[in-house]
């Protein structure tokens, strides 16, 4: 009895841990590698050189760090549209491509749920009359240059859409009055607007447009590695990783136009 009682308590270890010790050929390309290359939609241009570093936009960058980490490897991250995940896969050159649905992908490919799904939400100051999407029409819109869901939402609005490299700057834009409303994934919005400085930026329009997951593609043939991921999936959600995650990102954010509003920048 005890012995099975010790086997249990091991396998439940194992499961916590998401397999990471179990499943050694999980990955194998990227062990041998040294390093782990995830294709993700968008990166933003480096900062200039001496400019200050800021927090991207989305969790694309946490996702991947923390699935590294499980593997122990270093992450490489790697601009790729989602139309060209297939070939990328199949030639070896990515191993695992983050993308937004898992829409017109070939049997070779192979897809994860992550459990992060989203869709855009407004920024706005509590003392504007703007409330529903109709009133938008011809207001500037600012967000992330990555954030392309945001963009054609607010371009369905009829709104005067503005990007900018990262996500802090659209929201420096809105604190400054020279936006009228910001766009973040509605995840990470509530967590953003409890801190003390958000509290006059604390007004939303009604929800609309499309909540969208974020999924993990892989190629359909690497069941090891498919396991494990799904195996790394159901921990990340029994440990609470999203919440933590944008919870991060708010507050990193947050600090970021912090930084921007009211540190002078030592190299400008």
């Amino acid at each position: 009895m005890i012995g099975r009682i010790r086997l249990f308590v091991l396998g439940a270890c194992l499961v916590a841990s998401g397999f990471a010790q179990a499943q050694p050929d999980a990955f194998a390309a990227a062990r041998a590698r040294g390093e782990l290359v995830v294709g993700v939609p968008y990166l933003a241009p480096p900062p200039a050189a001496g400019a200050k570093i800021r927090t991207p936009d989305g969790l694309d960058a946490a996702m991947t760090d923390r699935l590294a980490q499980s593997l122990g490897l270093p992450v490489r991250l790697v601009q790729l549209p989602q139309e060209q995940a297939a070939a990328a896969l199949a030639a070896g050159r990515v191993d695992l491509v983050l993308a937004d649905g898992a829409s017109a992908q070939p049997d070779a490919v192979a897809t994860q749920a992550t459990g992060y799904a989203a869709r855009p939400k407004a920024v706005i100051r509590s003392d504007t009359s703007l409330r529903r999407p109709a009133d938008v029409r011809g207001r500037s819109v600012c967000m992330a240059e990555a954030a392309s869901a945001s963009r054609a939402l607010a371009e369905s609005w009829g709104a005067v859409v503005r990007t900018y490299r990262v996500p802090s700057d659209a929201l420096v834009a809105v604190r400054e009055g020279s936006c009228d409303i910001g766009l973040v994934d509605d995840a990470v919005w509530e967590p953003l607007v409890r801190f003390p400085e958000w509290k006059k930026f604390s007004s939303t329009l009604a929800a609309d447009g499309a909540r969208r997951e974020r999924v993990w593609l892989l190629p359909a043939s690497d069941s090891a590695s498919r396991n494990w991921l799904s195996q790394e999936m159901r921990s990340w959600d029994r440990a609470g990783a999203w919440k933590a995650m944008t919870a991060k990102w708010a507050r990193d954010v947050a600090f970021d136009v912090y930084l921007d509003q009211e540190v002078p920048d030592c190299h400008g």
